[in-house]
């Protein structure tokens, strides 16, 4: 939001405080879990989290199943400046933004910059990534430029999912079956199998039913609903005592409606705009007027990866391969109005496939230097056949718009391009070298330097057509199609400096760095105006980040209290940004570098674990945002008169969370656990240019849980409950139009250990 020093001079005296408390002798506690004891691969070598001198915040499986997390979107109410909710009129896309860095169209020219990785393979499209927590170890999110041990696209960060592995020497099984609001229906399984000593196979297995909770007024059909099975497979094999052969599969597909948009209310002062409230037909936010269609969103992804490892000494040799492929075929309403006024239906078809290759050595030179060198190959290829198209009033023999045949009612009308069906389609290949060292002079002092040097070339293609096979020939004989190529070459450096505290460096550490990120050159996949991308169209430059940061990891009352502090700030060059060219009509939809901001933030974490069973946890952190330059104007006077006061998307001035527990036993009957959190956010904006009804002050959800497992830890049963409040606050909007976050839900479920 707006630019806010003091929020960094109070930072700064708080980590001046806390780093000469940290080394006073303090008294004494009984020694309890703490998120802190974790042990993280963040970069990319194990280590405890709060010996770790970046912010990092991981939460581990056993948390995240007495939590009951069940997909990627709780996140956000445990991470400082994270925004991470379902992306605009999907069930399975991702929208993410980390400390003020992110994107917000899902379509796959715009690479998001906030990396997704599970199992160290990159998922390189927002479709697909709003990944479902089955089996999971432990979930960890890196905030700030990942440019040197991550690489491209992760600008603004990293969150790695990591799989449990399977367990030689072990058979077991767990089995979960859970019912809840709009006759919801989840099956959860997990088997682990020994082959032996030395061999093992795991599965996971998740099926979901629910019916939705909106109606579409127009037509009586039930919406926003949920038909999802996503399965995961795995064999370890550890051929001797120095090698380990680990081969992952995994399928998801997903038959739902899409998230259908709920258009803002008129301002009555002013009809041109629209007020930050959106409309309740019939006295419902969950009642929609909409095109007489079928929705469509028809997901299947999946994937393999091969990872071998093998110790050398004092070095270990490691090869991740994976391979990726994505289809999604989604169809909506974009303009949310009863007939018999136009419905304007989005149709996307998109193909994807994705290859990626990374070689890791990582050792140690003698007691002080540890070190990590390697390289990283990328291959994707993607085609999305796409149209907008005008649905029929009811009442006409084509009134039923039939999306499952997708394009059989587009058509191309004189003077109307912008409205076309088009293909876009982008190769990429990208190829990077990366090595990081630090060197330890003393046992509470490192140093560390690190840089990559990535080189990557894309291939746009575009063609207009008549039909879906057939391009577009124009009146001058030419045929409607383009073909742009271009290749940036990055070097991302980071250096970082650490000192440990206390006796024998366990009551924390200190560390400041100075890191790069570069998130990929992208092409406009939504520009629609045939004379401009024929002749106009070029590439978007890259972005980059320049990230200063600080921070304090500290540790008192034997490891019973963990606190950090972290302070930084963002120097963010070239954001891309979408608009719309003034005084074109129909609108010429573009994408442009916009300008440069600075975004500086504090950061605050705390977990303590108290006598009998209590747990506390929470985080406070700040944002504040400028633009230093503006390359040319978005578009957005009409709003904000100096459009350097412009506030990004998704930077409130102040994020929060806290959370609460109490677990204890009752005797022999088995144990008992209580917890609730409440996260929320002060003002922000969805959309760049500040529009009135794209801004969101009420943004807070409670949540809360109660379980039961048995003395034997056999079986047990949890309550819980999302949204209790029942805060239906905007979750993206474009236009006139935004989706509400989803409504207040309970969920039971019941599980038993084999």
């Amino acid at each position: 939001m707006s630019p806010t020093s003091p929020n960094t001079a109070r930072g700064l005296a708080l980590l001046f405080l806390l780093s000469s408390t940290a080394v006073t002798p303090l008294p004494a506690a009984p020694a309890a879990d703490n998120d802190a004891d974790i042990l993280v691969t963040a970069q990319r070598r194990s280590e405890r989290l709060d010996q770790v001198p970046l912010a990092v915040t991981a939460i581990g499986g056993e948390r995240l199943a007495r939590e009951d997390y069940r997909n990627l979107d709780r996140l956000a109410a445990s991470v400082p400046n994270l925004y991470l909710n379902r992306n605009f009129g999907t069930s399975s896309g991702a929208l993410v933004f980390l400390r003020g860095v992110g994107e917000g169209d899902s379509i796959f020219t715009n690479d998001p910059p906030v990396g997704i990785y599970v199992d160290d393979v990159i998922f390189p499209r927002a479709t697909g990534s709003m990944f479902e927590l089955l089996d999971v170890e432990r979930v960890e999110v890196l905030r700030g430029p990942q440019g040197v041990l991550y690489g491209r696209n992760t600008s603004g960060g990293a969150i790695k999912l990591v799989t449990r592995r399977p367990e030689p020497g072990r058979d077991s099984a767990m089995l979960e079956l859970a019912t809840g609001s709009f006759a919801r229906r989840d099956g959860r399984g997990v088997v682990n199998l020994s082959l032996g000593q030395n061999a093992a196979l795991r599965g996971a297995l998740l099926v979901r039913q629910h019916d939705g909770w909106g109606r579409n007024l127009t037509n009586g059909a039930r919406v926003n609903d949920q038909r999802l099975a996503t399965g995961r497979i795995s064999l370890l094999v550890e051929l001797d005592a120095l090698t380990s052969v680990l081969l992952t599969a995994d399928l998801t597909g997903e038959e739902s409606t899409p998230r259908f948009p709920q258009p803002f209310l008129v301002d009555p002062a002013n009809p041109a705009r629209r007020l930050p409230r959106f409309r309740t037909p019939e006295g419902s936010i969950d009642r929609f007027t909409s095109a007489d269609t079928d929705p469509l969103n028809d997901l299947e992804t999946g994937g393999v990866t091969l990872r071998l490892e093998r110790r050398l000494g004092d070095a270990t040799l490691l090869s991740v391969s994976g391979y990726r492929f994505l289809a999604n075929r989604i169809g909506f309403d974009q303009t949310a109005v009863a007939p018999p006024a136009t419905n304007v239906i989005l149709l996307q078809d998109q193909r994807q496939q994705s290859l990626s290759q990374e070689l890791q050595l990582q050792g140690r030179l003698g007691q002080q230097i540890d070190y990590t060198v390697g390289l990283f190959a990328f291959a994707e290829r993607n085609r999305q056949l796409t149209a907008v198209s005008f649905a029929a009033p009811a009442g006409t023999p084509q009134a039923r718009f039939r999306t499952d045949d997708f394009f059989i009612a587009p058509s191309r009308a004189a003077g109307l391009g912008n409205w076309s069906p088009y293909l876009p389609r982008l190769a990429t290949r990208s190829l990077s070298g990366f090595g990081a060292l630090t060197w330890r002079p003393t046992a509470r002092l490192g140093l560390s330097a690190g840089a990559r040097l990535t080189h990557e070339r894309k291939v746009y293609r575009v063609a207009f057509l008549t039909a879906p096979e057939a391009v577009l020939v124009l009146p001058d004989g030419r045929r409607a199609e383009r073909r742009i190529a271009d290749s940036w070459t990055d070097v991302s450096p980071r250096l970082a400096a650490e000192y440990r505290l206390g006796a024998g460096g366990e009551a924390g550490i200190a560390y400041a760095s100075v890191a790069k990120g570069f998130r990929s050159g992208s092409f406009d996949g939504r520009a629609r105006n045939i004379d401009f991308v024929l002749n106009r169209q070029g590439a978007i430059a890259p972005e980059t980040v320049w990230s200063y940061e600080a921070g304090l990891k500290t540790m008192f009352f034997n490891r019973a209290l963990a606190l950090n502090l972290a302070l930084f700030r963002n120097d963010y060059t070239n954001i891309a940004f979408s608009a719309a060219r003034a005084g074109s009509n129909p609108p010429e939809i573009f994408r442009q570098n916009v300008g440069d901001a600075r975004i500086e933030g504090v950061e605050a974490e705390a977990n303590l674990n108290l006598p009998y069973g209590f747990a506390a946890s929470g985080f406070f952190s700040t944002l504040s945002d400028r633009f230093t330059r503006l390359a040319s104007s978005p578009g957005c006077t009409a709003f904000v008169a100096d459009e350097r006061r412009l506030d990004l998307r998704f930077t409130p001035d102040r994020r929060y969370g806290v959370r609460g527990g109490w677990s204890g036993g009752l005797g022999r009957a088995g144990r008992l656990t209580l917890g609730g959190e409440l996260s929320g956010a002060s003002a922000y904006f969805t959309a760049l240019c500040n529009e009135p009804q794209h801004r969101v002050d009420n943004a807070q959800t409670i949540n809360a849980q109660i379980g039961f497992d048995s003395a034997d830890g056999r079986w047990g049963v949890t309550l819980s409950a999302t949204n209790i409040g029942n805060r239906r606050f905007n979750g993206g909007s474009v236009g006139t139009i935004g989706w509400p976050v989803e409504p207040r839900q309970w969920i039971l479920s019941a599980r038993r250990q084999f």
